[in-house]
Order: C-alpha cells, then structure tokens, then sequence
C-alpha cells in the first residue's frame, strides 16, 4: 500500500509521506508477526507513534520548512 502511495505521489508531482509502525522482524524466528503480537504492539505504541508523526508535521509547518527528503539522525 505504502509504495502505491509514493508510486503515485511521485508520478503526479503530489507531495507525500508516510508514518510506518513496522511489529515484526521475520529475520529471526521470535520476530514473525501474529495476530496476537501485533495486538500487543499496536496497544503499547501506536499512540506514542502518532503523537510523534503529528508533532513533527506541526514542527515543520510552524518552521516554514518544505520537505523534499527528511532524514532524522541519531
């Protein structure tokens, strides 16, 4: 879904973004997404999540800034 969005964002000249809460880890065999893992994931912090992605929108409005690539670094 998420590459669709950008796929015809960018074909478009329509500026996007996306906010991804990503549950699993399907590297190592404790980390396959279940039904139930992505309850507990979602209920811890999903909240947290949005808050953050909601902050930072109104961070970059309130600066002015337009946002071609927004990289955040440790």
């Amino acid at each position: 879904e998420t590459a669709t969005i950008f796929t015809v964002g960018f074909a478009n000249g329509i500026p996007t973004g996306a906010l991804l809460l990503v549950s699993d880890q399907p590297m190592i065999s404790t980390g396959v997404k279940t039904a139930e893992s992505d309850k507990v994931v979602t209920e811890k912090f999903v909240d947290e999540h949005l808050n953050v992605g909601i902050d930072s929108m109104k961070e970059l409005i309130s600066d002015g800034r337009s946002v071609k690539h927004l990289r955040f670094d440790d």
